[in-house]
């Protein structure tokens, strides 16, 4: 049962015992004590006890993010300087199709760049067989 459910069913039972004139509600000190009923504070516990799970996993996904990116850029420096193996080569398009689709997996792709997508885009499809398509 939801909170609303059970004070209406409150109000209905205990609606009997409410004095005349001032309307106050006499409860009868039994029904306080009767603990039957699950306490709705356990649920709401579990909730936040998710949601500091869920957020948690958000920040640490974040933060490898982070670090991809900052790997990529590293990569990207090092191969317009002249590092261009092909080894060099393939690490740079593999971190970019990881940052893609970390990006894409998480919904994130609203806070990034237009040319920063379109190039991750760009290398992401050169590391995979199959060519990325951006939405």
């Amino acid at each position: 049962m939801n909170r609303l459910t059970l004070f209406a069913l409150f109000l209905l039972y205990f609606a009997p015992f409410c004095n005349g004139e001032n309307r106050t509600l006499l409860i009868p000190q039994s029904s306080l004590m009767d603990v039957s009923l699950p306490l709705a504070e356990d649920d709401e516990m579990k909730v936040i006890d998710q949601l500091i799970v869920a957020t948690t996993t958000q920040l640490e996904t974040q933060k490898q993010l982070r670090v991809t990116m900052l790997q990529f850029k590293k990569q990207r420096e090092e191969f317009v300087q002249g590092n261009q193996t092909k080894a060099h080569a393939g690490r740079m398009v593999r971190t970019a199709r990881q940052i893609y689709e970390m990006v894409t997996a998480n919904h994130l792709e609203h806070l990034f760049a237009k040319d920063y997508l379109d190039e991750l885009t760009f290398f992401s499809s050169i590391a995979g067989k199959t060519a990325v398509t951006r939405p």
